[in-house]
């Protein structure tokens, strides 16, 4: 009999997590993924396997408040089988997944089917049953070491090379059963990503407000199961995140009459609104906060007609957040979702050389995980997903910088004491890099991760360079189309400082709108023109002897524009912007426009900080 290293993979993570329009439904697939990699990892503790990772403490406690998630790879040794039975193990884990999701998914059939909803029954089956991807292999530990690699070493490389060989097996199913009486001709794709067909009724209906089916929208079999689990007062809506700052303007009083009104929105007959208690700052005000956002109400308005007791509700919203409009204005339409990884990580990995090794790797990482949900709402926000080092938080715009600042202190102290003991070269050293969407609440939420991801991208920056990931990678999208972004190492204090300057001097209006723009447009002119950098820095100085502040006539004071120009001329220093931006002009203008933002709390003052365009 032989000792095995089992490694199972499941996924996909895109379909699980990514696919989504609304915020329920992104935090639904990470906490539904999360769950089946719990079934899994339960199959093989019964199975008496002793687990790597995930860590058998953490499969066996499930706190959504305090534990992070589990992430999709699972790594066990056992000992005393042959063969046959690590197969026969492997294929049990597997379907302990599989009954997971099949659980998930008669729930939420029951609660469909309770609302009169007829879905497509044959796809709903096939979809369902070919959700899930879950990859195995497996690798005898040998009696003795090869090439200076200890027995388990050993193992563990012929265990992910054969893992890699099967993810790139790949078995393609059917697409229908033959038998199927519904085959998908003719039937719309889901609105999540496009992948399969809707198992919504041919004949569209009214659908109970509680799915949050917008018109024309259609759903998959997963899209309809992340609708019924998202449904849940421990998740907190990006719209929520968003009216923050406008939130925190409203005195105790009035927001204590605007819950009034919102909690109507919540009960059985209406159903229009739900009620949170996952972020920070939800004490102030427990709802996702959607209907705040004028265009928000609108749409809810015109989809709730022949709903009387909907109908009523809105009105009496209404009636409450006209007035704090007019005083207050609208609340700012923007909202963050952050997704941070482990730079580095599959190196640093690689350091261990035994399952002990391993798992104190394994316990590092949770460990940081473990941490984040209390972080996220520490700065007002709401983690959807941490497996480990790679994370989904939603945050309001002015906690950003800081919370990210925040995370990456976290991952450097947890990983601390094992980085020490393992790591034998500086390029195996793990670093934390973290990407920050700044978009637009109408946006689907889908969309939004693709664009945080891509900001996590920027945020790792050259790979392979020293300066590789450590660093928060910030991408606005403004509505209208443009992108703004600004990539900020962790190790950079004063960027950190300035970047905290420029957010506090908009929120005192000490800094008018338009003077980002007019940096930029200095700097671009005087490169099409070929004027010297001695020229632009000129015109610079004289912009900011021009500069008013906010909302007046009076100049801002002379040591705010000593600073701007001083954060200008280490910018054009800087070794790895000096090549494409030898005045710091471009790299300041895009730290005041994020800065103008990131202050916002208002759609006044973001109109503002758009139209200064």
């Amino acid at each position: 009999m032989n000792s095995w290293l089992l490694e199972i993979s499941l996924g996909p993570v895109q379909g699980f997590i990514a696919a989504a329009r609304r915020s329920r439904d992104l935090w639904a697939g990470s906490y539904i993924l999360s769950e089946l990699v719990r079934a899994a990892a339960a199959k093989m503790i019964d199975q008496r396997a002793e687990l790597i990772y995930p860590l058998a403490s953490r499969v066996q406690r499930e706190n959504p408040q305090q534990d992070s998630n589990l992430s999709n790879i699972l790594l066990a040794r056992i000992d005393g089988v042959d063969e046959e039975a690590i197969r026969a193990i492997a294929s049990a884990v597997k379907q302990a997944a599989r009954d997971r999701l099949a659980s998930f998914a008669d729930t939420a059939m029951l609660d469909w089917q309770g609302a009169g909803v007829a879905l497509r029954n044959d796809l709903w089956k096939s979809q369902v049953a070919d959700a899930i991807e879950a990859y195995a292999a497996w690798a005898a530990i040998p009696a003795a070491g090869e090439g200076g690699r200890p027995p388990y070493r050993v193992a563990y490389d012929h265990l992910k090379q054969a893992l890699a060989a099967r993810k790139n097996t790949r078995d393609f199913a059917p697409m229908f059963a033959t038998d199927a009486a519904d085959k998908g001709a003719g039937v719309p794709k889901c609105s999540f990503d496009g992948l399969r067909e809707s198992v919504l009724p041919r004949d569209r209906q009214p659908f109970p407000a509680r799915f949050g089916l917008s018109r024309g929208e259609q759903l998959d079999a997963l899209g309809c199961i992340k609708r019924v689990v998202g449904r849940t007062e421990r998740f907190t809506a990006l719209s929520r995140f968003a009216a923050d700052g406008w939130l925190k303007k409203l005195d105790a009083e009035k927001r204590r009459e605007l819950a009034g009104a919102y909690e109507r929105l919540v009960s059985d007959d209406v159903t229009l609104a739900t009620r949170s208690s996952g972020s920070g700052g939800a004490g102030i005000f427990p709802y996702d906060g959607g209907l705040l956002f004028s265009e928000r109400y609108d749409i809810a308005a015109r989809d709730c007609q022949g709903n009387a007791a909907a109908i009523t509700a809105l009105a009496d919203l209404g009636k409450v957040l006209r007035p704090l409009w007019k005083r207050y204005g609208r609340p700012c339409p923007y909202g963050v979702l952050l997704i941070a990884d482990g730079d580095r990580m599959g190196r640093f990995v690689d350091q261990s050389q035994s399952a002990a090794d391993h798992q104190r790797v394994s316990d590092a990482v949770a460990a940081f995980a473990d941490r984040v949900p209390q972080l996220a709402r520490d700065f007002g926000g709401q983690c959807v997903f941490a497996g480990g080092e790679d994370l989904t938080v939603f945050l309001p715009l002015a906690a950003l910088v800081d919370s990210a600042f925040a995370l990456h202190e976290a991952f450097t102290t947890a990983m601390a004491a094992v980085v020490a003991d393992l790591v034998k070269a500086e390029d195996a050293r793990p670093t934390l890099r973290v990407g920050a969407a700044i978009c637009h609440v109408l946006e689907p939420l889908g969309v939004i991760r693709q664009r945080a991801a891509a900001a996590e991208k920027f945020a790792k920056g050259e790979a392979g360079s020293p300066a590789q990931g450590n660093a928060l990678g910030l991408k606005l999208h403004i509505r209208s189309g443009h992108e703004i972004g600004l990539r900020l190492r962790f190790d950079d204090l004063a960027g950190r400082a300035a970047l905290a300057a420029w957010q506090a001097a908009y929120t005192q209006r000490h800094l008018p709108g338009r003077l980002a723009y007019d940096t930029r447009a200095i700097a671009l002119h005087c490169r099409a023109t070929g004027a010297s950098s001695g020229v632009a820095e000129g015109e610079f100085r004289r912009l900011l002897d021009r500069a008013r502040r906010g909302g007046g006539a009076e100049k801002i004071n002379q040591a705010l524009r000593e600073e701007l120009d001083k954060r200008r001329a280490t910018l054009a220093g800087d070794a790895f912007s000096s090549a494409t931006d030898a005045t710091g002009l471009l790299r300041l203008a895009d730290e005041l426009i994020l800065a103008r933002w990131l202050s916002a709390a208002t759609e006044d003052e973001v109109s503002a900080a758009e139209g200064a365009q």
